[in-house]
């Protein structure tokens, strides 16, 4: 196939793959090229390699081959072939590995002007050493040179022995400070590195030697700071010890932090910013642990640091306590930038409501109910009116597809995924990302659409703050599949959908630092638990085996949960051992229960979810019923 013809028919693939099943044909063979050039890239004769090189020289992946063919032929014969890609593909997800390898040859053989003049900082602090060595042996000013040196110098662990020249000169210039010695020391002991603790006890002065000692207990057992004689001087740094600990153990045991707090904190230095934190602190850690006075102490934290967390807990505490008034009082009581929130609004609504004037409560339900967001779906509940998604698709012309289809970073992206190297594919899509438009940007979200990649405008409507196309933002990816797999498990397929979009928005291959794996992100002890059998990380990477055992679960939690969604969800975040231990003392509407779940995150995923569900629902033109009777529905204190 001819170069010329090739672009124009990767070109139509790119904008109209899904009409073009000849054209997808006719570049297998073009993919498969260049699979063979990239395994004799890896094994192959350099005589191999550039047989296949130039079948694929147009292709968009040809430098992929290209950089694996000199990574593993680095040499001084290749140098401008090297040199010539780096400078072709800067930023390109090749580059870093290609460019590390490079560097790491030159260091080896001492190639050290050579090195010189090929660094670039890619964020290799052994590279960086050699680096900043090499420059001064070469003449570089001094003044030039160390003041780099702080921030390499300053980590938390041992570096290389490549920067112990350069850490030499530097402290015999002058630059290690006792300031710079307890900064690092301070880091290495909160990442509990202590074997490094000794040797930066030697930079410090003899009176702040036990500072060391100090950190190193507070760190290993917080709560040592209570013991009489730990503290020697309450000076400035020994006043950071008791402010990392307080906060360490404050959530744990408040009532013992609170009487810490009122027996030491005279003795420190503390500023008027340390009290006004450690009370707002305290305000959140007496809600989490539900204690009878945590309102109070919400109530007390003075107006200027209110934020979100303060928001949430006064609220949580007035629904908990099932007392409308407090309710009104607490969302009357918020600094006036917070009226216009919608949970604020929504609840400052419901305790009128209830209180009688309903008037004004349905005045601001009807306000309400016109938001695509959680609490406008209760809203619109509670007017007894249809949900409008609202959908405003984006439009874009062929012209606009045209000029972006001719962008090679697109062309890489496409050809990737296309591949199923999708790791590799994101990061050409984030490097697309940064050099688009926010008009590209949706024209790009509209392309990948077209090609099945969903999880790709998800991301970029939510980047460009183009939240109105509703198809792009909520996809039926895996329609078929997952609501078979819904209706096995006789789970509402829109609640799969919805579960689906916000574990993984689709991506089958994901993977959390949690150990949850795949579509629908099951951790494998939860998989193996479900399946009666041992079931591996990798199996769960398969979307049709991923949702069988995630529907299964999701019906299993709604069986545990006595068919309440709500409580399903919460415990497919979470766990179905902490919502029975969140569940009320006393029975509370579902809505307001809702608001007093004590995780942020879980609280957050419970209306992610069932606002994703009544998309859903009206996606598969479903019965919409996830929000009706929601402010009716209660939760009860037993399962």
């Amino acid at each position: 196939m001819k170069c010329s013809q090739f672009v124009k028919i990767l070109l139509l693939l790119c904008i109209y793959s899904s009409f073009y099943s000849n054209a997808e044909q006719q570049i297998d063979q073009v993919r498969q090229d260049y699979l063979d050039a990239e395994h004799t890239a890896r094994y192959g004769s350099a005589a191999e390699y550039a047989r296949y090189a130039a079948k694929i020289a147009d292709y968009p992946l040809a430098p992929y081959a290209e950089a694996i063919y000199l990574q593993n032929n680095l040499s001084l014969k290749n140098k401008q072939r090297i040199k010539a890609l780096l400078s072709e593909y800067p930023h390109a997800p090749f580059s870093y590995k290609l460019r590390k390898a490079w560097l790491g040859y030159l260091a080896r053989r001492q190639l050290r002007q050579a090195f010189i003049e090929e660094y670039v900082d890619i964020g290799d602090v052994k590279l960086k050493c050699n680096h900043l060595t090499w420059q001064l042996q070469y003449g570089a000013a001094k003044n030039d040179i160390l003041p780099q040196v702080d921030d390499i110098w300053i980590a938390p662990f041992s570096q290389p022995k490549e920067c112990d020249y350069i850490f030499e000169v530097w402290k015999d210039a002058g630059y290690l400070t006792e300031e710079k010695a307890l900064q690092r020391l301070i880091l290495a002991a909160k990442q509990k590195n202590y074997r490094l603790l000794p040797y930066l006890k030697r930079q410090l002065q003899p009176e702040q030697k036990h500072l060391g000692s100090m950190w190193k207990l507070a760190v290993k057992r917080p709560a040592n700071i209570a013991k009489s004689d730990f503290f020697l001087t309450y000076n400035e740094q020994e006043k950071q010890v008791f402010l990392y600990a307080i906060n360490k153990l404050i959530f744990s045991m408040p009532e013992k932090v609170d009487n810490l707090w009122q027996e030491l904190s005279g003795k420190f230095p503390l500023t008027e910013q340390d009290t006004v934190q450690f009370s707002k602190q305290l305000a959140l850690a007496y809600a989490v642990s539900s204690h009878e006075s945590g309102l109070d102490w919400l109530l007390r934290v003075p107006e200027e640091v209110v934020d979100e967390s303060i928001k949430q807990w006064r609220l949580a505490y007035s629904l908990k306590n099932g007392n409308w008034q407090d309710t009104l009082n607490v969302t009357s009581s918020l600094p006036e930038y917070m009226q216009a929130d919608e949970a604020v609004a929504y609840w400052k609504a419901r305790s009128l409501e209830q209180l009688g004037d309903k008037r004004w409560a349905d005045n601001t339900f009807s306000e309400l109910s016109e938001r695509r967001d959680y609490y406008g779906f209760l809203a619109a509940n509670k007017m007894n009116k249809q949900v409008n998604l609202r959908h405003v698709p984006i439009e874009i012309s062929e012209q606009e597809f045209y000029k972006l289809g001719r962008n090679r970073v697109l062309q890489r992206a496409y050809e990737l995924y296309k591949l199923q190297r999708y790791t590799a594919a994101r990061k050409e899509w984030n490097l697309l990302s940064e050099q688009l438009t926010d008009r590209e940007k949706l024209a790009a979200a509209q392309l990948a659409y077209n090609w099945g990649w969903y999880d790709r405008p998800i991301f970029m409507l939510a980047e460009v703050g183009y939240m109105n196309d509703v198809n792009l933002r909520f996809p039926l990816a895996y329609k078929d599949m997952l609501s078979a797999q819904a209706k096995s498990n006789k789970v509402d397929p829109a609640f799969v959908f919805a579960i689906a979009r916000r574990e993984s928005s689709f991506m089958h291959d994901a993977y959390s630092t949690a150990g949850a794996a795949g579509l629908m992100q099951l951790k494998p002890s939860t998989a193996s638990y479900v399946a009666k059998s041992r079931v591996k990380k990798r199996q769960l990477f398969k979307p049709e085996r991923n949702a069988k055992l995630a529907t299964n679960y999701l019906s299993y939690l709604m069986d545990k949960s006595k068919g309440n969604a709500i409580l399903a969800t919460a415990a497919y975040n979470a766990g179905f051992s902490r919502v029975k231990r969140w569940l009320p003392e006393q029975k509370m509407p579902a809505d307001a229960w809702v608001e007093t779940i004590p995780y942020k995150e879980t609280r957050n995923y419970v209306k992610a979810v069932m606002a994703y569900t009544e998309v859903y629902q009206a996606l598969l033109e479903e019965e919409s019923n996830v929000f009706n009777g929601a402010a009716q529905l209660y939760i009860e204190p037993t399962l």
